[in-house]
């Protein structure tokens, strides 16, 4: 009796030529993984409590004293932070100088955003401590709300990551912080 050939639809099972649904849930795991383990960077991320936050009667903004916060919540990063810069108070260069360091630009897991909950909104306070001795804040700036790009994507397949970009904030709008610390 002869054997019956298995026949293998190459174009049902998109075998060898695109992404398959496993092949991209294993590379995410496989990038969150290296997040968690080899590269270790986390931020925390300060959303206001706009219940608990005293704002304006007549146009709704609040200032950093009177801002309340949730408490903090933890995400594994990619981060990039840009070349530091030197800012004077003042309009010229004869006022006093405040060194900083540059923008915070980092990537995360919608899988993470998606599991804790959370989405990271323009206004957030980012904080990372990338020495081990001191806390810096970041406001974001820009909170990538539209994931449909190629470049967020494995192969073209669907989109697995956003990228956010915050700026760096003086230590006087964050002092109410450490209310929150403690996650």
């Amino acid at each position: 009796m002869k054997k019956k050939k298995q026949f293998k639809n190459f174009e049902d099972d998109r075998y060898g030529l695109f992404m398959t649904e496993n092949s991209y849930n294993l590379q995410i795991l496989y990038g969150r993984n290296y997040l968690k383990t080899n590269n270790a960077q986390e931020v925390f991320v300060h959303k206001i409590n706009i219940l608990e936050s005293k704002s304006h009667n007549l146009y709704g903004q609040t200032k950093p004293k009177d801002k309340k916060y949730l408490p903090p919540i933890r995400l594994s990063v990619m981060i990039n932070i840009a070349e530091e810069s030197q800012e004077y108070y003042g309009d010229t260069v004869e006022g006093i100088s405040r060194d900083d360091t540059g923008n915070l630009k980092f990537g995360v897991y919608l899988d993470e955003l998606n599991e804790k909950k959370i989405e990271i909104d323009r206004g957030d306070l980012i904080e990372y401590n990338m020495s081990g001795e001191k806390d810096r804040y970041y406001e974001v700036e820009n909170a990538n709300l539209i994931t449909d790009a190629t470049n967020k994507t494995i192969g073209g397949f669907k989109p697995y990551f956003k990228t956010i970009l915050a700026v760096p904030v003086k230590e006087d709008v964050t002092p109410f912080l450490n209310e929150t610390k403690g996650n």
